[in-house]
């Protein structure tokens, strides 16, 4: 289990410095001087629009999830207990007749 969560850490930190540098590139190399069609730096630019178009639908997609799986649990959670039936010594009858 705590495998998983190591796992699952450092894919949420390299996800997150993939969006950051993708993100300094653009603001870097947003004034640039361009040689016209072809050129390094625009293609680059797209390249790194795409990935964060890309992480961040994937971002969402897991959010989304999470928060609909949380939900779903906290629902659960009402309905079992809104149905859990009493009996006498869930209620702690004393039955002495």
């Amino acid at each position: 289990m705590a495998k998983k969560r190591i796992l699952t850490a450092a894919l949420a930190v390299l996800v997150f410095v993939a969006m950051l540098s993708s993100s300094l590139f653009i603001i870097e190399h947003a004034d640039h001087d361009c040689t016209g069609e072809d050129c390094p730096i625009c293609e680059q630019i797209c390249l790194c629009t795409q990935t964060l178009k890309t992480l961040s639908l994937a971002v969402m997609a897991a959010v989304v999830f999470f928060a609909l799986s949380a939900l779903l649990h906290i629902s659960i959670r009402q309905v079992e207990t809104a149905c859990v039936p009493h009996t006498p010594v869930s209620l702690k009858v004393k039955l002495t007749n």
